[in-house]
């Protein structure tokens, strides 16, 4: 029994040194360029590439073909709850919709912006505090979650550029070194955006699939 205990203890302190060890190298990787990067005046934009668009594109595909309201009676005979629960899928269609091919993370001067549905959060830098790149291609900003970029495992099999850790690492350069910040605002061109704003897009191809199949 003393002998199990002892080597928990070990497997644990392994573990606290693997982390400490990932940390170190996380931090030197970070503050490399620190030393060469300077600031810029134009804010800093994150978004959605080209294949988050594709996975939004082929999502609103199979939600055109499977859409709630494309299926089974007709609208007229549908009783309050069969209404609400095509709403709710609807809405939860469209969310991940919105969040494949439009998210979008703006850096400026004041900190950074993330889209919600229906507002963008603005964190302070001092409020922002780690920024981490995920496994799944998402980075957690705070305690917020934006992204995706190409999975990290598959950008290694692609020998594509991790995108999710380059974020991750320049956003903290940011938080540790605030003379290498944006200078400027974010404007109209740069700024994010709601999620909702992007709802007609998909809410009209759904409308004419649903026509077309009347």
């Amino acid at each position: 029994m003393a002998r199990w205990g002892t080597e928990s203890r070990g497997g644990g302190s392994g573990r606290r040194e693997r982390r400490r060890a990932r940390a170190r190298e996380d931090r030197a990787r970070q503050e490399a360029p620190a030393a060469t990067t300077a600031p810029t005046a134009a804010p800093l934009v994150w978004g959605a590439g080209v294949g988050c668009r594709v996975l939004a594109a082929l999502w609103l595909g199979q939600l055109a073909l499977l859409s709630p309201f494309a299926y089974g009676t007709g609208l007229a005979g549908l009783t309050a709850m069969e209404w609400l629960l095509r709403l709710w899928t609807l809405g939860v269609a469209l969310w991940i919709f919105a969040r494949l091919g439009a998210w979008r993370v703006t850096a400026d001067r004041d900190g950074v912006a993330m889209p919600r549905l229906f507002s963008v959060e603005r964190l302070p830098w001092d409020e922002v505090g780690k920024a981490v790149a995920r496994r799944d291609g998402c980075v957690l900003v705070g305690s917020r979650t934006t992204g995706p970029f190409l999975p990290a495992p598959l950008a290694r099999l692609l020998r594509r550029p991790d995108g999710a850790r380059a974020m991750a690492d320049r956003l903290m350069v940011m938080v540790r070194h605030p003379e290498l910040r944006p200078t400027g605002r974010a404007d109209a061109r740069t700024r994010s955006r709601p999620y909702v704003v992007w709802a007609p897009l998909p809410l009209a191809v759904l409308a004419a699939a649903h026509l077309l199949a009347g």
